[in-house]
Parts: structure tokens; sequence; C-alpha cells
């Protein structure tokens, strides 16, 4: 963080100095030289990986492949948004205690819930790369609130563990 926000150390923040960062790849003679564009996280790593070298992804792996972008030059993720999650992963945190918190970007939109706290942080980054106003309180920003709490719903339960694969329809 570098003291963005008054931060030093790592932790359960999902400001843009610490979730939004490049990821460089590069293979001579297979990948052209280019800059691809939009969303990644980072379970889309191994099925990148294992698709550029041929390896079969295997069940249950979550993630999307970034390959054929790489590959064909395309330029664009197919993302339309990310997901963090910190769960108490530093338990030495004791001020402020650490927190159960869990964010959802956009190309435009974060949204941070602190979960058992009923906060969060809803930042419109177009207007705000900063992150310095916080619309979580905001009555006209309750329309994107909603859609951005649903779209967090919606991707916690999609990373569930998904194995063992069902054999059968019970």
């Amino acid at each position: 963080m570098l003291g963005d926000h008054g931060i030093y150390l790592k932790g359960p923040f999902f400001y843009e100095g610490a979730v939004n960062v490049p990821l460089g790849i590069s293979w001579p003679g297979h990948i052209a030289p280019q800059t691809v564009g939009g969303l990644v996280e980072l379970v889309d790593l191994a099925p990148t990986l294992l698709e550029a070298a041929g390896i079969a992804q295997p069940p249950g792996m979550q993630g999307r492949s970034l390959w054929p972008s790489l590959r064909d030059g395309q330029g664009q993720s197919s993302r339309q948004d990310v997901y963090c999650e910190y769960y108490n992963a530093m338990p030495w945190h004791h001020d402020p205690h650490p927190p159960h918190a869990t964010m959802v970007r956009t190309d435009r939109h974060k949204l941070i819930l602190s979960h058992g706290d009923a906060i969060g942080e809803l930042y419109d980054l177009d207007a705000d790369p900063n992150e310095t106003r916080n619309l979580w309180s905001d009555p006209e920003a309750v329309a994107i609130k909603l859609e951005m709490l649903q779209r967090m719903c919606d991707r916690m339960a999609f990373t569930v563990d998904p194995l063992p694969v069902r054999r059968a329809s019970w």
C-alpha cells in the first residue's frame, strides 16, 4: 500500500493499491507482445497455464483461462467483475479486529462488505479513482449498492467448493 489511505501493511484492505496489480506473462514465440485489458483474478492463472501447456483442466478447478485472449491477441478479458475475500488470514490484527470481508469490483464500481459489522464501502472508480468518497450510505447510490450486493452474493455462491464431482442426480 506504500502509505495509501494511511496503510503500510497488508491486511483486510481492498483499495486499488492492493487489488489492482499488473499481470505480466511472456512466452516468446507463442504470445505476441500486447496489452490485454479487463478484469482478471488469481484463479484464472492456473487454467491459463494448463491450457497453454495443452493440459486438461481438472474437474472442480475454478477460474477462466486467459489463453485465447493471449494466443489470439484479442486483448480483453471476459470477466464482468472480480471477487476477493479476506477471512481472518492474519489473526494477530487486533485493532481494528480482523474482519471477514469480501469485495466485488466491476470496471466502474467497487463494493466492500465487512461481514457481521453491517458496514461497507462503495466507490465509483470513474468519479473517485482514489477511493476517498464512500457512497455506502448515499441515498442516490442505493441502486448501484443493490446491484453490487447481488453480484457479491452470486460470486460468494459460485466460489463454493465444487468437489467432489456429482456422480448421480441425488
